[in-house]
């Protein structure tokens, strides 16, 4: 996370959940409430206002993110159906920012190179250029350039595999309007 917090550019690509950066208090919620073994109630509150702190990194202007979500993310069942709808009004305003760019992976039956997980690449002050991988109990921060590249490579690749600002933006609205 202090990666996060001083890096001016972050792409993000995510397989199973919206990106923490993006997650209503409703969504992490939900989520955290999932965790097993159980976390407890004070551990649990602790997250939430963290994940919740996080996103001011957003408003940011001086900053760029770029988040690819596969379309299954957005298309699970979890909450209220008006909890899941303001999730996704919650993607369209932060889309709006201009240091923001938001696209959905079609689930299409294919295969692409997004399908070996997700991870998050960020560019610090210096123009140096980390990947972050999560795991089930442990996330790796990858410093190695060659590394990097190939997590910096397959970025662009999903990212021209996704469909476009607009077409995600399209596709959000429509899951928004959906009974």
């Amino acid at each position: 996370m202090r990666y996060e917090a001083e890096a001016i550019a972050l792409g993000w690509y995510e397989t199973q959940f919206v990106p923490g950066l993006l997650q209503t208090e409703e969504y992490v919620r939900e989520l955290l409430a999932s965790h097993w073994p159980p976390l407890g109630a004070e551990t649990m509150e602790e997250r939430v206002v963290g994940r919740l702190e996080r996103r001011a990194l957003l408003r940011e202007q001086t900053k760029s993110f770029s988040f690819v979500v596969e379309e299954g993310v957005l298309r699970r069942r979890w909450g209220t159906s008006e909890a899941r709808v303001r999730q996704l009004r919650h993607l369209l305003g932060v889309a709006a920012q201009r240091n923001v760019t938001i696209q959905i992976m079609p689930t299409s039956g294919r295969f692409h190179p997004g399908l070996q997980g997700p991870f998050v690449l960020l560019e610090t002050p210096d123009h140096d250029h980390l990947a972050y991988e999560e795991g089930q109990v442990a996330g790796v921060l990858h410093a190695d350039p060659a590394k990097v590249s190939v997590f910096m490579r397959r970025h662009d690749m999903i990212a021209r595999l996704a469909l476009s600002p607009e077409g995600s933006e399209r596709l959000i609205v429509e899951l928004a309007e959906e009974p």
